[in-house]
């Protein structure tokens, strides 16, 4: 028997892992890959390999997201520079692109999206799934998603476009230390706003002022955090005039179900009973089933199979946890239970879909 350590570096945190091989027979295939990234921020080292017949013990290792380095790696494999993600300490720029959702992002996979992120759909239609929820999305729109949003690209017209950008948690705090504009102060998971031709030639001139103002050679970071902060307060303020139109009001009925939503994108993944969010909502769990089901036509133990499948489905294309770990995170009281489970949701087994192209 051998041990053999490995470690990955970030700019956040450092995990270790270890490997044991368990017999004299196992074969072990290392592969050192070095990634530099495009800000000091985000500088890694990455020590990668691959095994059969191994067992390892883990720390604390994060599903891996859909990063903006990511994006850029994929698209800088097609598309010219201009279209490249714009990266700086704190933030992410992308200049209008026809290419993220084709070259990107594979549709019906979900990605989870770390850090704050504020778009503009500026040509086509666009089907997504954010945190459960399906939305058809036609051009123009702006999109707001929290941290830790999970998104699945369902379809994409061919001249879908957009353009936006990506703030980290941390810098977002430095340019909002007191009065955060609500959209932003953490109720909201997500949000697509239509908006007119004023609203979204507003928008995209201050995102070109910004991808200019990083393209120069002599960067002004002030002028930069400058027109971050009024992007910011702009999309609130189109929000809130968005929400408070008469024909976008809400119900007791429809505040019920968007809480129930957000508490199931928040606990879905450990638990599984409707009387947990019942009584977090202070309601009977008949009542809040019953008003689930007028509100949206589906079943609230839908939504919350819906919620488990859509993590699990994570786990399984974005991290090389066994299945018996996932069934063990996910809060199944065994591997087989969480098989039979995924297969009736899905028609698959979770092997059969983490294999599937």
């Amino acid at each position: 028997m051998f041990h053999i350590p490995y470690i990955l570096l970030d700019d956040t945190k450092v995990y270790l892992f270890t490997t044991f091989a368990m017999s004299p027979f196992q074969r072990e295939m290392f592969f050192l890959y070095t990634k530099a990234a495009f800000s000091k921020a985000n500088m890694a080292i990455f020590v990668i390999f691959a095994y059969t017949e191994c067992y390892f013990m883990r720390a604390e290792k994060e599903i891996e997201t859909l990063t903006i380095e990511e994006i850029r790696d994929r698209l800088s494999k097609t598309v010219n520079e201009q279209e490249l993600p714009i990266l700086v300490e704190g933030f992410t720029v992308l200049a209008k692109s026809r290419n993220l959702f084709d070259i990107a992002m594979n549709a019906q996979t979900p990605y989870r999206l770390p850090g704050i992120r504020i778009g503009l759909l500026t040509g086509g239609t666009v089907n997504v799934t954010t945190n459960l929820i399906n939305h058809d999305v036609k051009a123009p729109t702006l999109a707001f998603f929290s941290s830790g949003s999970i998104l699945q690209l369902n379809k994409v017209a061919a001249e879908g476009e957009v353009q936006g950008m990506m703030i980290e948690p941390n810098y977002f705090a430095e340019l909002f230390p007191h009065n955060v504009p609500p959209m932003f102060n953490g109720q909201l998971k997500d949000a697509f706003i239509p908006v007119d031709n004023r609203d979204k030639e507003k928008v995209e001139h201050l995102f070109l002022a910004l991808t200019l103002t990083m393209k120069e050679p002599a960067y002004n970071r002030q002028a930069a955090q400058a027109i971050i902060t009024a992007l910011c307060y702009i999309y609130n303020q189109i929000y809130e005039q968005y929400a408070d139109k008469p024909q976008n009001s809400r119900s007791r009925e429809r505040e019920l179900f968007d809480g129930f939503i957000r508490l199931v994108n928040e606990h879905g993944k450990h638990q599984h009973t409707l009387s947990f969010y019942a009584d977090r909502l202070c309601i009977t769990h008949r009542y809040l089933s019953r008003v689930i089901q007028q509100v949206s036509g589906t079943y609230a133990k839908e939504w919350i199979d819906r919620a488990i499948v859509t993590e699990a489905k994570v786990m399984l294309k974005h991290s090389n946890l066994s299945v018996a770990a996932i069934a063990e995170e996910l809060h199944f009281a065994n591997p087989s239970f969480f098989n039979k489970y995924f297969k009736r949701l899905t028609g698959m087994t979770p092997n059969g879909y983490r294999e599937k192209e």
